[in-house]
């Protein structure tokens, strides 16, 4: 299913260079101009299936993980801008005129097109350099929607009166089943499916202080709804009407086990615009939950026969619902957990980790590392690296699975060490608390990401020349000035 999507997914971005060459087999424009209308066509198709990506669509969130998907996102996003920008100067040099890049005396629809570009390299640069802009999440998210929409109506718009290529009818109806397909997964993602949510919210039963800075939260089902969640996996959590934190929607793992009847409980640490206050939440009070995302789940990996859990501080939630899953369905795998934190007032679920070894259920071993033990702490100390985990691990490790989650510095150091110790990449697995960072760049989700992105630029890329040739087939510059390539509805 995975290789039937992303044929999907280039079948659909490259479609509108198919039919262009369909429609109009041969052109009289020069082999660059081609090249540089089907740059400008196949960014259109990508720009336009960012609205299916960032749709939180089940079927890509099965077989690929929310955060996979949304990291692609960027990456096709990037690649967009880098089409658009090839787009402009490959038309001027094909139509031998260069105003069309500097010329202010230019029609509507070549401003429109100007336009787009300049929104999308803002778009770009806003959703890279978010955190240096001191942008929160919610006002980055209303800036970066507000500026898809024009993105793509100037896009489309543009296309639509400056590219001879839609005045065919197959083109133009391609452009109107693409767009109605963005248009539709930006209302469903955007105004239907929270409403949805909306109707059927969960109530908080329990607020649980764990630490001077982290709390549970014990959320009650809706009537006649059961938890169907992986361990591991994750929730968007939005408070609609709390007085103690503001109504916006962020994602937290969920640190309970599917096998929680009626309930599920997300473990929140205490830092950010919305968590600071989350201590201050009161029983009763209504959330919207829309869930369950990611991949990062034992219970996806049977062939494993040994687990080797490692987190460091807060980390440890998504650990922590796989654990009392294979407590709670006696799943019969040894577990070592390496757990990280700074002074020993900062672990988490110390009694139930301890209970859990004691007892052997599951069948697991627990080592506390501290960054800044005091002088009584009879534990590792220092971090989670190489040398901790050669002399902790040791053995065969190539059944082994590893499930990492903690600081980006953290997981990236452990997976590098593990991969230096000859650790297959498929049994490496990662989870982020960003949904756009890629913190573990060898992980195996993280190394078929690359291959996915790197696939499908080449294709596009390929896609885009042999094209350009086939429809010119060696013609020579035209030299003669034509506007933009609206001039191909009048020579062809």
């Amino acid at each position: 299913m995975k290789t039937a999507l992303i044929a999907l997914y280039v079948l659909t971005v490259t479609a509108p260079v198919w039919i262009a060459l369909l429609a109009v087999p041969q052109t009289d424009h020069s082999f660059s101009s081609e090249v540089a209308k089907n740059s400008g066509l196949i960014g259109i198709g990508v720009l336009l299936m960012q609205f299916v990506l960032a749709a939180r669509l089940p079927l890509t969130n099965r077989f690929f993980g929310l955060d996979s998907v949304m990291v692609f996102h960027r990456s096709m996003g990037i690649f967009a801008l880098a089409l658009m920008l090839v787009h402009p100067v490959l038309l001027a040099f094909g139509e031998g005129n260069w105003k069309l890049l500097y010329g202010l005396d230019q029609t509507w629809y070549i401003w429109a097109g100007k336009t787009t570009l300049l929104l999308l390299l803002v778009h770009i640069l806003i959703s890279v350099f978010r955190r240096s802009l001191n942008l929160s999440f919610e006002r980055w998210r209303v800036l970066h929607n507000t500026l898809a929409i024009a993105i793509i109506a100037l896009a489309l718009l543009h296309s639509w009166y400056a590219g001879g290529d839609l005045s065919a009818f197959p083109m133009q109806a391609l452009w109107v089943l693409l767009g109605g397909v963005a248009i539709a997964a930006f209302v469903w993602h955007r105004l239907i499916r929270p409403q949805r949510l909306a109707a059927k919210p969960y109530r908080v039963e329990d607020v649980r202080q764990e630490s001077p800075d982290v709390w549970t939260l014990r959320l009650a089902l809706p009537e006649g709804e059961v938890s169907e969640h992986l361990p591991g996996q994750f929730n968007f959590l939005t408070f609609p009407n709390s007085a103690a934190v503001p109504a916006e929607e962020h994602h937290f793992t969920i640190s309970s086990s599917p096998t929680l009847n009626g309930f599920v409980e997300s473990t929140i640490k205490a830092s950010g615009d919305l968590t600071s206050q989350i201590g201050e939440i009161q029983r009763g009070e209504t959330v919207i939950v829309h869930g369950d995302f990611g991949r990062f789940s034992y219970t996806l990996q049977r062939d494993e026969s040994e687990l080797v859990f490692i987190a460091g501080g807060i980390g440890i939630t998504p650990l922590m619902s796989m654990l009392r899953h294979m407590r709670d369905t006696d799943d019969k795998r040894r577990v070592v957990i390496l757990y990280g934190n700074k002074t020993e007032a900062d672990i988490l679920f110390r009694s139930e980790l301890a209970d859990m070894q004691s007892m052997q259920e599951p069948i697991l071993h627990v080592e506390h590392v501290l960054s800044e033990p005091d002088e009584k702490w009879p534990g590792e100390s220092g971090h989670i690296d190489g040398k901790l985990l050669n002399r902790l691990l040791g053995g065969d490790l190539m059944k082994t699975g590893f499930y990492i989650c903690g600081p980006a510095a953290m997981t990236d150091q452990v997976v590098t060490a593990l991969r230096r110790q000859k650790v297959p990449c498929r049994n490496l697995h990662t989870e982020s608390f960003s949904l756009t960072e890629d913190t573990a760049p060898t992980s195996a989700r993280s190394v078929l990401r690359k291959w996915v992105t790197a696939l499908i630029v080449v294709v596009a890329v390929a896609v885009t020349v042999i094209v350009a040739e086939m429809r010119t087939d060696g013609n020579e510059p035209s030299g003669d000035g034509h506007e933009h390539s609206r001039s191909h509805s009048e020579s062809a």
